[in-house]
């Protein structure tokens, strides 16, 4: 009976170690868009980051998004997808074959 427990608590220890790293996501929502923590999440909250990226987008602050500057975002967040991943495998945080699908620059 022992083994069995012994046993049943060493297989399970993966499962609980990735429920553990496994991010509360409705608690990272109301932390990104709930800014006057009410525990509502209000349109105007919810549409702040938007126009924050838009304005980081709109370069030459026209107010308006053309080809160059939407390429030019995407090649930003690429890149940021790429330096991400390589911290994560320096650190052993990116499971092996996680990144296979990745495109590559």
């Amino acid at each position: 009976m022992k083994k069995i427990i012994l046993a049943l608590a060493i297989a399970s220890t993966p499962a609980i170690a990735q429920q553990v790293q496994m991010p509360n996501l409705d608690e990272l929502f109301f932390k990104q868009f709930d800014t006057n923590q009410d525990g509502q999440v209000a349109k105007a909250e919810f549409m702040k980051p938007t126009e924050a990226q838009f304005d980081h987008m709109d370069k030459d602050k026209n107010g308006a998004l053309d080809k160059a500057e939407v390429q030019a975002f995407n090649n930003e967040m690429q890149q940021r997808l790429q330096e991400l991943q390589q911290r994560m495998q320096q650190q052993g945080g990116m499971p092996q074959g996680m990144n296979q699908g990745m495109p590559q620059r």
